[in-house]
């Protein structure tokens, strides 16, 4: 597969994995922070995590096709560096938040790795 297509599939399950946030904050919440996601401040967080997610979503399956492969490099680094953050924060956070939260931190840090790979793919091309 090609580095610019694995980031498009990326960029897609983010974008999809965001507007289910926006929609329904507490189903997709919960599990991974709790029953914070049940409360007017926790459905803000969640949908705010979730705008993130489909402008990410977005940009990565925008700048895949990019004629400068330098600037999708850039993009699914930094777009990997916060899947890093989620992960790490996730991690210090183990056994206070939703029972899901174990299974996010390698979510996370494996998404961060493949984008990592993507970025120094596009940057070898």
């Amino acid at each position: 597969m090609s580095a610019r297509l694995a980031m498009k599939g990326v960029g897609a399950g983010r974008l999809a994995i965001g507007l289910g946030m926006l929609v329904a904050p507490t189903a997709l919440g919960q599990p991974w922070i709790g029953d914070s996601a049940t409360d007017a401040g926790g459905k803000v967080v969640v949908r705010s995590l979730g705008a993130r997610e489909v402008l990410l979503g977005f940009m990565a399956i925008h700048v895949a096709s990019a004629d400068d492969p330098l600037i999708a490099a850039r993009w699914s680094a930094a777009i990997a560096f916060c899947d890093v953050v989620d992960g790490v924060a996730s991690a210090g956070s183990r056994g206070r938040m939703g029972p899901m939260n174990d299974a996010v931190i390698p979510l996370a840090l494996g998404t961060a790795a493949v984008g990592f790979g993507i970025a120094r793919r596009l940057r070898a091309a």
